[in-house]
This record gives structure tokens, C-alpha cells and sequence, in this order.
């Protein structure tokens, strides 16, 4: 089945959730976390330095790494100072940054990272390798001890406490990862009482990134809110079946022009271009949010209420 998703994907383990019931149920039934995955850990938020530079890229070394899915590896950083933070505004990225061997060109290509603020002396990266993407192989090839040159933050979406009553999040693939970092941000907070509602969709089972942490989060906060879809489902599975349609966006997502709320969406461009139209790039600029097109706007919904990462 050809699908809007197309191979900007990971993936999760394969104990993964299945069973009876029905495949259009809303909420899916989590499978417990395996022993030694990560529990969530409560966020100190932003306090002092940041670990990265926003001007020269550092060196960072590889402590170690390992697949979360079949085509994409978690890679775990050393901070220099092992009783630092990252210390990283939310919602940002770094940029990542070698010189190919073949051309001598440099390639920057920009990562969120999953850690919060409150892990002390390393950082992760979730990393897809591409057929044809240079940086993925690149850090692929990377061994415990070698460096990789990272420059930033670059503040995306800004998030503070309790400025939004609800925020809506529409995602697929290694879309996740800055979606993730809005969730832990706030769920790590007991004083944040934003609601948070995730439409996830990709094409297979193995596709899945962070399902782990995320079927956690949902089992232990209330006001977190996860609908997991699939075009390609396995048997007996319980999430959602197929594209992304307007009933599940009408379902989960906050009312078009509802006061003090958020539509964030992240994914590939097949999927950006059918949900809210893509960002704008131009050579040598930041990209810019571009016209609110798609099925948001079909739906009614503004341009200042949908951010695009």
C-alpha cells in the first residue's frame, strides 16, 4: 500500500502491542516496559548554561549506541562535564556537522535531542539512516571514543508552563523526537497542567520510535493523550488503521480558533504537504512556516494556531 509516510520511520521493538479487540480503538493497550528502558525521571527544566555553543560547532564523544529499530540507532553523547546538563531550551535542535571524504563539502543536518534536562553528563540522539543520507551513515559509522561536531541550540517552538490549555500533535516517523521533547517537558512538570494530545502514524510496526517511553507516559499521566495509527498493521493489533483522517484530527486535536492552544506537526514532507503544507526553504535561509494548506486548513484551522517543525 503506497503511503504518505514514506521512509522517514523508525521503529520499536517487537514486543510491541497486539492482541484482541477492536483496530480502531482511540487508546492502545501498552505493553510493560522491559527491564532497564528508560522510566521517565522529573525535568529540573532550563537552569544555567547550556552544554552547547550557538556560534562554533564542539566536539562531542560517542559514549556508546545501540538500534532502536531495524534502520535507526540511539546515540548516547558525553557531555565535558559529567555533572552538567544540556541545559536546552524547549522546543530547540542542534546541528550536526562533518566533511565528506568524497567531496570535501561540509553536511549540516539538524537533530532534536531526547534527553531532558534533568540527565546529567550525556546527551541522545535519535539518528534514521537514509539510503542516501549522508549524515545518518555518517554517525552510523561513528565507534565509542569518536566525536561529533554539534552546534547550538536553535530555539523551534517555544514552550513555557501553563500557556496552553491544550496542545495537539500530529506526527509520523522521526517526527516524534521534537514532539517527545514538548511531552517530557511537560509532564515532568507537576505544576504544568497542559493537556497533550499525539496522533502518531507510520507504516509498520517496526516503525515505531520511542513507543516504549511513550506508552508509559500515557499509562501513568492523565492529561497525556496518545493515538497511534498504522497503514501497514500486524494482526490483532489495537491502534488506529491507515492515513490520517479528519475524524481522527476532529477527535483528538483542540477546536480550530479555540482560545490558548497549539497544533504542532512534524513528519515527512508526503505527510506535512497532505496535513499543513510544508515549510518554505530557501538556500542559505532559515526555513520559514510557510501557508497553512491541507487538511488543517480544510479543517478551519489558522496559521497561528499550527506550528511546523
Amino acid at each position: 500500500m503506497g503511503s504518505y509516510y514514506g521512509s522517514n520511520a523508525g521503529g520499536a521493538s517487537s514486543s510491541f502491542w497486539g492482541g484482541s479487540g477492536s483496530p480502531s480503538r482511540s487508546r492502545v493497550e501498552c505493553a510493560p516496559q522491559a527491564a532497564g528502558s528508560n522510566q521517565p525521571n522529573a525535568s529540573r527544566g532550563v537552569s544555567g548554561k547550556c552544554a552547547f555553543n550557538p556560534t562554533d560547532f564542539t566536539p562531542f564523544r560517542l559514549m556508546s549506541s545501540r538500534f532502536e529499530s531495524h534502520d535507526t540507532r540511539r546515540f548516547i553523547f558525553a557531555l565535558a562535564d559529567p555533572e552538567a546538563s544540556m541545559n536546552l531550551p524547549v522546543s530547540s535542535c542542534i546541528l550536526t556537522k562533518f566533511t565528506d571524504p568524497e567531496t570535501g563539502k561540509e553536511v549540516v543536518r539538524p537533530y532534536t535531542p531526547i534527553t531532558t534536562n534533568a540527565t546529567k553528563g550525556h546527551f541522545e540522539l535519535l539518528v534514521k539512516r537514509y539510503p542516501k543520507g549522508k549524515m545518518g551513515t555518517h554517525i552510523f559509522t561513528l565507534r565509542p571514543g569518536e566525536e561529533l561536531l554539534v552546534k547550538g541550540p536553535f530555539i523551534k517552538f517555544e514552550y513555557k508552563p501553563n500557556t496552553k490549555n491544550h496542545v495537539g500533535m500530529i506526527c509520523g516517523g522521526t517526527g516524534v523526537t521534537p514532539m517527545y521533547q514538548v511531552i517530557r517537558e511537560v509532564l515532568d512538570n507537576p505544576s504544568d497542567k497542559t493537556k497533550l494530545s499525539l496522533i502518531y502514524a507510520n507504516n509498520s510496526r517496526r516503525d515505531i520510535l520511542l513507543g516504549n517511553e511513550l506508552c508509559e507516559l500515557q499509562k501513568t499521566y492523565p492529561n497525556f493523550h496518545m493515538y497511534l495509527t498504522l497503514v501497514d498493521p500486524p494482526r490483532r493489533w489495537l491502534g488506529g488503521i491507515g492515513f490520517i483522517t479528519k475524524e481522527v484530527l476532529k477527535a483528538f486535536l483542540p477546536p480550530p480558533g479555540e482560545k490558548d492552544t497549539a497544533v504542532l506537526v512534524c513528519g515527512p514532507p508526503g505527510m506535512m504537504k497532505h496535513l499543513s503544507g510544508d515549510k518554505e526553504f530557501v538556500t542559505g535561509q532559515p526555513p520559514k512556516q510557510g501557508e497553512l494548506t491541507g487538511v488543517l486548513k480544510e479543517l478551519g484551522y489558522e496559521s497561528s494556531q499550527v506550528f511546523k517543525f
